[in-house]
């Protein structure tokens, strides 16, 4: 799953140097999957990690989004945030990748 605009090219970041307010791409495994409210409106919220720590990413107005499962490896675009008192990325561009 692909969204134009993103630039697979770009080099991949550790999830551990993001930093707030950066345009990142990172790769990771999903490890915890939620659905939380967000203004009155479900949201899924999917936890990726690497080796060098985490972050959320939050598909607003969505309850699943199809091939985001446990434990799957995924490559996330986009606008890093903060929600919750942890850097998040909202609505990334996303690639799944073959498990």
């Amino acid at each position: 799953m692909t969204t134009t605009g993103s630039d697979l090219s770009a080099p991949l970041q550790p999830i551990g140097e993001v930093k707030w307010r950066s345009h990142v791409r990172v790769h990771g495994r999903i490890r915890s999957i939620r659905v939380q409210p967000w203004a009155d409106v479900a949201s899924l919220e999917a936890t990726v990690v690497d080796p060098s720590g985490g972050l959320v990413l939050i598909f607003l107005g969505r309850r699943a989004v199809p091939g985001v499962e446990l434990g799957r490896h995924v490559i996330a675009e986009g606008m890093v945030g903060e929600h919750r008192g942890y850097l998040a990325i909202l609505n990334p561009v996303l690639e799944l990748l073959d498990h």
